[in-house]
């Protein structure tokens, strides 16, 4: 391993006079020894198949396509069966609605709590009664920054904000992780930013991602997987310092930490008795930029925060880490870091932990806002391209079915409680994802329209109200849209309403020279959710889904967002 690294005697750990660490790994020249364990997704499930692995692969698309034909040869076949069905599901989305808007509530409870709490002060109260709990000070966190082509800027404000946290130059040691196919621009940009963040950190280190490595996938999770066995070459073997000290946090070139996040890292970290099995999550909100990108694209960006936000606030919760995520350098290495050969690295390492480790892996929230863009190009019809291709990147989640499922039948040591609801999670975000549009929007327009043209009643009798109801002083247009199915969908504008208004509350403020007009039009894309949403969500994971059914791989893309 060559570093350039002035030397360092081990009482200088401590300084706050950072130094900068260009480091390339070499994995014959790792003295740690690597467990072992798959690196490779692939090599894992090599044993069971291809022909399992291509059914369980064709499994989300068909699924899928099932249920949303469902809509019109259901109405075809079994009109009443399938208007029952879907008057179930509207219950079920009722519930959904509200219980999404509740949590959103309590989220933004929790995150303001938390913003306001001392988390060094709440430290000491714990460590003089606690003689299991980790030193404050032997505690560091380094942070992998993966990036391809990224501006000087945008990681320059990344950056900014992690130097701004409270601790930065005690604990926090950042590693540009760079691509080796970019060249002489990888390293321009690295001699940039190593410049003017010097002494900004406790530490700053440099690697580069070879190119064309022989089974690996270009992408995230490689360049991830480079960089944190690079860190642990320079920091564990190089420096002799502790793994067991160490965290990891993995996050995208354009991630913002708020200011106390690391401290609140440190505690979690120092203070869970399971702190080698366990991820730590904030709640991401596509803030950065949200008044630069289009008024139609914030739709889609406010929901994903509200959502997440949501999920992370329930007691009783399922999660998977997520896009910028924390976890022990320790749990790291012992599962042989990021697989090398996927593009949707946040899930599969939280699954590659979760099965690795006998199921004792879970997520815990770190109630704190962190940051991210959101696909942003030159023009709109750029950005727009952009955002379509960036969920549809998401929606390759489903590719970890064979994974998830595969290593469910694999582990009988783990409670089959614990994983059959991991696997069912798993599968029911993929499907509600590229299915719920059509039940929610089409599921009542297909009876609605031929009945109209028709005369035909699709759906049964006793769903209008008005045979409950006296509704004979409304004229017949009106009275026909009273019906079940409506009495369970109209209450969700009220959560609805609330999400809108909490995002209004959250996001930063807007720039002064947005007018009224505006703010207006901006405001009125609330009311074209339907089609934002096809557009930007539902299709995107419908695509990915179908592509994954037909074989067709997809390789991964940055997202320019400038």
């Amino acid at each position: 391993m060559a570093v350039e690294l002035p030397a360092r005697r081990k009482r200088e750990l401590a300084s706050s006079a950072a130094s900068v660490a260009i480091a390339t790994y070499s994995p014959t020249a790792n003295p740690v020894a690597l467990p072992k364990l798959f690196t490779r997704a692939e090599d894992d499930l090599r044993p069971t198949g291809h022909r399992v692995i291509r059914a369980l692969e064709i499994l989300p698309g068909a699924v899928a396509l099932f249920l949303i034909s469902s809509l019109f040869w259901g109405y075809a076949f079994f009109p009443k069966e399938l208007a029952v069905a879907l008057l179930f599901f509207d219950m079920y989305w009722l519930w959904k609605s509200w219980t999404i808007a509740y949590h959103i509530r309590k989220g933004v409870k929790l995150m303001r709590e938390a913003q306001a709490r001392d988390w060094r002060a709440d430290y000491a109260l714990r460590a003089a009664d606690d003689d299991g709990i980790l030193p404050w000070e032997d505690i560091r966190h380094v942070v992998i920054i993966p990036n391809y082509k990224e501006g000087v800027q945008k990681l320059r404000d990344t950056l900014g904000a992690m130097a701004a946290a409270k601790g930065a130059q005690d604990s926090i040691i950042p590693v540009l992780a760079m691509e080796e196919t970019e060249g002489k621009e990888a390293h321009k940009r690295a001699a940039i930013l190593t410049k003017e963040f010097r002494g900004a950190f406790f530490d700053l280190l440099v690697t580069y991602h070879p190119a064309n490595l022989k089974g690996e996938v270009r992408g995230k999770s490689s360049n991830e997987a480079w960089a944190a066995r690079a860190a642990v070459t320079e920091l564990v073997d190089g420096r002799g310092w502790n793994i067991d000290d160490l965290t990891v946090t993995s996050c995208d070139a354009d991630t913002l930490f708020p200011p106390q996040y690391f401290d609140a890292l440190t505690y979690y970290f120092a203070t869970d008795p399971q702190r080698y099995r366990r991820f730590w999550q904030g709640p991401i909100f596509f803030y950065n930029n949200i008044w630069q990108v289009p008024a139609p694209l914030r739709v889609p960006n406010s929901l994903g925060g509200m959502i997440h936000l949501s999920r992370l606030s329930r007691k009783r919760r399922v999660l998977f880490s997520q896009s910028t995520y924390s976890l022990s350098m320790r749990m790291a290495h012992d599962v042989g870091y990021w697989d090398t050969d996927v593009i949707p690295e946040d899930w599969h390492m939280f699954l590659k932990c979760f099965y690795a480790l006998g199921g004792e892996v879970d997520v815990e929230p770190i109630h704190l806002p962190v940051g991210n863009d959101g696909a942003l190009s030159h023009t709109a019809k750029e950005t727009y391209i952009n955002q379509y291709l960036q969920v549809r990147r998401w929606g390759w989640g489903a590719v970890d079915v064979p994974y998830a499922a595969i290593h469910a039948f694999r582990h009988p040591n783990i409670p089959l409680r614990k994983r059959m609801l991991r696997f069912w999670y798993f599968m029911e975000n993929h499907l509600m994802w590229s299915t719920q549009w059509f039940f929610i929007t089409l599921g009542g327009l297909i009876p609605s329209t031929v009945h109209k043209l028709t005369d035909e009643q699709l759906t049964p009798t006793w769903f209008s109200l008005s045979n409950y109801v006296n509704l004979s002083f409304l004229p017949h247009w009106l009275s026909s849209q009273f019906t079940l199915p409506a009495l369970f969908l109209t209450p969700c504008l009220i959560p609805y309403g609330m999400i809108l208004y909490h995002d209004w509350k959250l996001r930063p403020p807007a720039p002064k020279h947005m007018t009224r007009l505006m703010h207006l039009r901006a405001q009125l894309c609330w009311f074209l959710i339907s089609p934002i949403t096809f557009l930007f969500s539902a299709l995107p994971a419908l695509d990915s889904q179908v592509r994954l059914m037909l074989g067709r791989r997809m390789e991964y893309r940055v997202t320019e967002k400038v």
